[in-house]
């Protein structure tokens, strides 16, 4: 009986010191077990993560893994780089997210013939007509979310397993190719956290080695079989907790489809939360994924719903002691910011990549200043034929530099912008014109540009400019060009029309000018036309030595 009561004695003691977190090692000493640590997908209620995480910091609760999905992965993967809670947090502050989800390059970045296509064509609508007509595949190419995850993932550009992070992490994808999971355990960490976050419809998706990836939520939104197979003794999920939908609720097609979707993924998650160890339910019923604006308060969700769980996450904290020696092993495994020996561009032309090679060579040689670099390369994004640029560290020779990949907008050449122009100032005769401005980029060389209006309609004609400058790196140009058009103008007598004039006009003409940034132009104009009026005729010669272009 007493042998049978110490046996039972201590199965009960090794059972109790696994549960909190415990157990021995082959010298009988205690040894903390390691913790995954999992963070669900949801867009902006994701950032109450960073609470989660202060929180754990707070009460020296080691993170010894770290699985993620979407916004989950983003800031794991923030973490998992060795920074705190508080740098995690002050790298969300410093995102402007209406400028990320908007996806628009900024209007101060677009080159001086973008500023003209924004206001002469004002329309977010693009699209190409390589291999037929072809749309973006996504409203954002997420060009702003690629620099916030290069500038995270920059120091370990070259690192081949995520194992060797400060904390080992991995992310999830869903590869449209296989229709399946897929795991990023190694490769680049900044392709990792794209295609985790890449929302379909929303974001453009990943292509990468005959694999095109979208958002991980789809098929696994919080991975905690991951996190197992990582190495994790015990599993702390986090999970997300919206407001259910109410049985009164008007659908409208597209909200029947985007809630059929979020059925999918929630028994997904249900199934999934199963197997984690630990559970810490954030209640975010107020907010909305897409509120960003209100950061501070989903972290701070974040933060009181790990509190509500302190008895049970207090099985999880270590002594200073080893709490320090953690930090310490953690902080030995940053890396520092990279020092590039050179800078090349891949993914375009290759007569393209070295002209760009030359502008961004004077990265090299210098720590790299990764404000000065996005800025930049948004500059780069500016003229137009790219979907987006990133950046990483590469090995060339035995040295270490920069390589920037250029992703072309995968529709063009051409691109593409319509306008729709209706004159209603005469409600009894209604002017209707349709058009697009055309342009071929980098036509011929890096930086030239044909560019060609088209309109049919009331009024229609074609204006077709070929843009040359003198070499790649020159402010100095050459602009010649055609056009033939036919304009109608009434004629009123008070409320009455007289008659319905027609202009038809064709000419050409060349420019030749100095560009000053991205900002204006000065350009010196020849041009030459014959118009036509009915009822009458001239050939008026015209010749005006100078003129302006400015967009501010």
């Amino acid at each position: 009986m007493r042998l049978y009561l110490r046996t039972y004695l201590g199965a009960f003691l090794v059972c109790l010191s696994s549960a909190f977190g415990f157990s021995q090692d082959a010298n009988g000493s205690r040894t903390h077990s390691k913790l995954g640590l999992v963070l669900e997908g949801g867009g902006a209620l994701g950032l109450a993560h960073i609470g989660v995480i202060q929180y754990l910091e707070e009460h020296h609760i080691p993170v010894n893994y770290i699985a993620g999905t979407s916004m989950g992965g983003l800031v794991g993967g923030v973490y998992a780089t060795g920074r705190n809670a508080g740098e995690v947090r002050d790298v969300v502050r410093g995102i402007n997210w209406d400028e990320v989800i908007g996806g628009e390059i900024p209007f101060d970045y677009l080159s001086f013939r973008r500023k003209q296509d924004a206001r002469e064509y004002p329309t977010r609508l693009e699209f190409g007509l390589h291999q037929g007509l072809q749309f973006p595949s996504g409203f954002n190419s997420g060009q702003q979310v690629d620099l916030i995850l290069d500038r995270i993932s920059l120091p370990y550009s070259e690192m081949k397993s995520f194992d060797d992070l400060p904390i080992p992490f991995a992310c999830v994808a869903t590869d449209l190719v296989t229709n399946s999971e897929h795991f990023f355990r190694s490769g680049p960490v900044g392709l990792a956290l794209r295609s985790t976050m890449s929302l379909p419809g929303i974001f453009s998706p990943v292509y990468d080695g005959g694999h095109i990836y979208v958002d991980g939520g789809l098929l696994n939104n919080i991975p905690v079989r991951v996190a197992r197979d990582m190495g994790a003794d015990t599993i702390l999920g986090i999970h997300l907790e919206t407001a259910p939908l109410k049985p009164d609720t008007t659908l409208s097609s597209f909200a029947v489809l985007g809630e059929s979707i979020a059925a999918v993924i929630a028994a997904n998650e249900r199934e999934a939360m199963k197997d984690a160890d630990l559970l810490v339910v954030v209640p975010v019923e107020k907010f909305s994924s897409m509120d960003y604006s209100k950061a501070d308060a989903i972290i701070r969700a974040g933060y009181d719903a790990a509190a509500r769980n302190a008895e049970k996450l207090s099985q999880l904290s270590v002594d200073e002691a080893t709490w320090k020696r953690y930090l310490e092993e953690r902080d030995a495994r940053r890396q520092p910011r990279p020092s590039p020996q050179f800078v090349k561009v891949t993914g375009i032309d290759s007569h393209i990549a070295t002209a760009m090679s030359q502008e961004m060579s004077d990265f090299a040689e210098q720590p790299l200043n990764s404000a000065e670099l996005e800025d930049r390369i948004l500059q780069l994004n500016g003229t137009g034929p790219f979907s987006s640029l990133t950046y990483s560290m590469v090995q060339q020779n035995g040295k270490q530099g920069l390589e920037i990949e250029a992703i072309k907008k995968p529709y063009s050449p051409p691109i593409v912008r319509p306008v729709i122009v209706i004159d209603g100032s005469d409600y009894n005769d209604v002017f209707f014109s349709a058009g697009a401005r055309i342009t071929f980029l980098d036509f011929g060389a890096y930086r030239r540009e044909w560019r060609n209006d088209v309109v049919v309609g009331s009024h229609y004609g074609i204006v077709s400019e070929y843009y040359r400058p003198f070499s790649f790196s020159s402010n100095w140009f050459v602009a010649p060009r055609l056009s033939v058009s036919s304009y109608q103008y009434p004629l009123y007598f008070k409320r009455d029309l007289l008659a319905l004039y027609r202009n038809r006009l064709a000419g050409g003409g060349i420019d030749v000018g100095y560009g000053f940034g991205r900002t204006g132009e000065h350009a010196w104009d020849m041009k030459a036309a014959i118009s036509t009026y009915r009822r009458r005729s001239e050939t008026p010669p015209n010749c005006q030595p100078s003129r302006e272009r400015l967009a501010m």
